[in-house]
């Protein structure tokens, strides 16, 4: 990082110190590793061109591949394919190992000031991030969006501000350590709390305000003991330059004895017939072929994605679990609950009041009222079947997390897109197959990390394409195939040849042997 970029960061760290402490805690390079901890893995590779570290945001690239960073690459660079070598997919596989360039540390639209970091869009000082949109001093964070200003080991937030080490959030102001939380501001180790200000230590609220280890209380007492229990947290930072996290604090099993609760859950009808609709709509349109069931296809589109679990809660019921994914290896499995029945428990348990006296006291209570959950559900949400992530969004199937999306199944991070389905962080999109990391799509199957694209097959690293197939870093191109140019009969041609076949393997496998990332094998 140079030192311009480490001025502003550093200077942004100290600022949202002093908004969340009161006071500055030091030197942001002090605290690098604990700020770490949340990230997700990503990986680097060496440039093929100059052997500089390439940043990979999502690492599911053959081992193989050849990388080069952004700054490296040609765009629209010509490959000359043959007829012969685009005229079935095997073929254009073959020919594509010896061209094709994965790219990685990739700042597009107005970035500035961004290093070590890939897949950055219109956003400034920016390190040590991935997956970061229209947001502002990040540093050692992932997935934010949305206008998020001073991010500082944080990730998967929209519209966040002065955030600390906070993961899956929308609308947060001034937080740290608090995660599955919505439309919160002034919260302080906390979990699965919406519509809230003023927490400390809280689990499963909902439009509370000035309470600790979900006890209510007024608000100049509340004041108080925060200003006291902030004042030891901060001098811990301050003096070991970590502090353990939420995860840390809560004893692995749960309380004994625990006291049954009954939680109140939706009134949600399950009707597969519209699932089924969305899936048959969307492969026709994009394969020109009708499906079997969603269900025979669940195996090829949950690919690449989140997978997601059932696991037992500690109430007695089922839960589910994503793998693989940033922070919940770290959830007490012993302390799962879900949505519903962390609410309920938010109603029920709270530590007295003798245990706010100190900091040690607090944390020993923690014990009875820490539950934790990897679902979410908020907002007006319609015929949700086995998605345990949702915010006003209509006919779901499986998959994780649908936000102001319709349509999707099978699909991690579907945000704001309808007719969806095996995509894993795809944004502003609609009528896609098996995308990712991309956004404004419109019919596209298996595109990587791909802005503004239609119509368009198993590309990486492109804008702007329409009627395009197995490109790589391409610009405002048409009809290309193999990064090479065609004539628009020509290209009809080939595309239907090669539908046909995709269609094909689909009718007889139900999954494709070729995806987007292993096409580009040497």
């Amino acid at each position: 990082m140079d030192a311009q970029l480490y001025a502003t960061l550093n200077k942004g760290w100290k600022s949202t110190c002093k908004i969340l402490f009161g006071k500055e805690i030091g030197e942001l390079e002090g605290y690098e590793e604990y700020l770490s901890e949340y990230l997700p893995p990503s990986a680097k590779r060496k440039s093929l061109i100059s052997g500089k570290n390439v940043i990979i945001a999502k690492d599911s690239y053959p081992k193989n591949a050849r990388f080069i960073s952004e700054d490296e690459l040609t765009t629209n660079k010509n490959y000359a394919l043959s007829i012969n070598d685009i005229k079935d997919m095997d073929s254009l596989v073959r020919a594509l190992g010896e061209n094709a360039e994965y790219t990685g540390n990739r700042f597009l639209g107005n970035s500035a000031f961004v290093s070590e970091s890939d897949i950055v869009l219109d956003s400034q000082y920016v390190h040590n991030s991935t997956n970061i949109e229209q947001s502002t001093y990040v540093y050692s964070s992932y997935m934010m969006r949305r206008g998020s200003k001073y991010s500082y080991g944080s990730g998967w937030t929209a519209a966040g501000e002065f955030v600390v080490r906070c993961v899956a959030g929308i609308n947060l102001r001034r937080c740290i350590e608090t995660h599955f939380a919505a439309d919160c501001s002034d919260a302080y180790f906390s979990f699965d709390c919406h519509g809230c200000n003023d927490l400390l230590f809280c689990f499963g609220q909902r439009s509370k305000s000035h309470c600790i280890g979900n006890l209510a209380l007024a608000r100049e007492k509340y004041a108080q003991i925060k200003q006291k229990l902030l004042g030891e947290i901060a001098g811990e930072l301050e003096k070991k330059k970590k502090f353990p996290s939420l995860f840390e604090l809560v004893p692995k099993m749960p309380p004994k004895n625990i006291p049954k609760i009954t939680p109140s859950m939706p009134k949600d009808e399950k009707n597969m017939a519209a699932i089924e609709k969305g899936f048959s709509a969307t492969y026709g349109i994009i394969l020109k072929h009708q499906p079997a069931s969603i269900c025979d296809y669940e195996k090829w589109l949950g690919r690449n994605t989140v997978r997601v679990v059932p696991v037992p809660s500690v109430f007695g019921n089922v839960t589910y679990l994503p793998q693989d994914f940033p922070v919940f290896q770290l959830l007490p499995k012993n302390r799962l609950v879900n949505v519903f029945e962390s609410i309920e428990a938010g109603k029920t348990f709270r530590v007295g009041e003798q245990s706010l006296s100190s900091l040690n006291s607090l944390l020993k209570e923690l014990d009875k009222i820490a539950f934790f959950t990897a679902e979410f559900y908020d907002g007006e949400n319609r015929n949700i079947i086995g998605a345990p992530l949702v915010l006003h969004s209509a006919n779901v199937y499986k998959g994780y997390e649908a936000t102001y999306s319709e349509h999707s199944g099978c699909t991690s991070l579907s945000l704001h897109s309808k007719y969806v389905y095996g995509c894993h962080r795809i944004i502003d999109s609609q009528f896609s197959l098996k995308c990712y990391n991309s956004l404004y799509l419109n019919r596209c199957l298996e595109l990587d990390g791909c802005n503004k694209c239609a119509d368009s097959y198993f590309c990486h690293n492109c804008e702007g394409l329409t009627d395009c197939m197995f490109c790589f870093n391409m610009k405002g191109k048409r009809f290309a195939i193999g990064n090479t140019d065609l004539e628009k009969e020509k290209y009809a041609q080939v595309k239907e040849a090669l539908l046909k076949q995709m269609g094909e393997e689909l009718g007889k496998k139900k999954e494709l042997k070729w995806d987007i990332y292993n096409i580009g094998a040497k």
